[in-house]
């Protein structure tokens, strides 16, 4: 997540937890793991909280880039059969 420029001027005007999001963003970007931890709060409550941020053009959310040969796996399959394989050896 990244803080917009919507975000930045309206921050101050926003709830607590909106506006710690928001300073968080704005430094560099976070994940949604990231501002639960920080925030010491469950991930769903997070999540709600910035899906109410983007929606409100607050907050701009990133999808994470994949890994691999570019075919949109997060995690490539070569890598996840090595590891299968690696399980059944043992």
């Amino acid at each position: 997540m990244e803080t917009t420029a919507r975000g930045r001027l309206n921050g101050l005007s926003s709830g607590r937890e909106q506006a710690t999001i928001a300073g968080m963003c704005g430094t560099r970007l976070q994940s949604l793991a990231e501002i639960a931890a920080h925030m010491r709060m469950p991930l769903g409550v997070a999540r709600v909280l910035v899906a109410d941020m983007a929606a409100d053009g607050l907050l701009a959310v990133h999808e994470p880039t994949g890994i691999g040969d570019g075919g949109g796996d997060l995690v490539g399959t070569e890598l996840l059969e090595r590891v299968l394989s690696g399980l059944r050896r043992l």
